[in-house]
């Protein structure tokens, strides 16, 4: 008899989920192996493609968004403190 179902003719129903669940949990490792794997490649290659442009033009990703941040916020303060009287 089987430990899931307690009749003896109910064994292969056992036995299926048995092989649905290995299969589940191994296609579900490798789904995240391979998820993860995926993502270092494409933030590396990211990286390499953003400082190829950046070394062969004037083009400056810093510039563009992390000083442009920090102007919009400094701006933002300033515009604050003329609000107090």
């Amino acid at each position: 008899m089987g430990r899931i179902f307690k009749t003896p003719k109910d064994d292969s129903v056992e036995e299926t989920l048995r092989a649905m669940h290995l299969a589940n949990t191994f296609d579900n490792t490798y789904e995240w192996g391979i998820g993860w794997l995926r993502t270092l490649i494409v933030g590396v290659l990211a990286a390499l493609i953003v400082s190829a442009i950046e070394a062969n033009s004037t083009y400056s990703l810093w510039e563009m968004t992390v000083e442009w941040g920090y102007r919009q916020v400094s701006s933002f303060g300033n515009w604050l403190l003329g609000l107090v009287p």
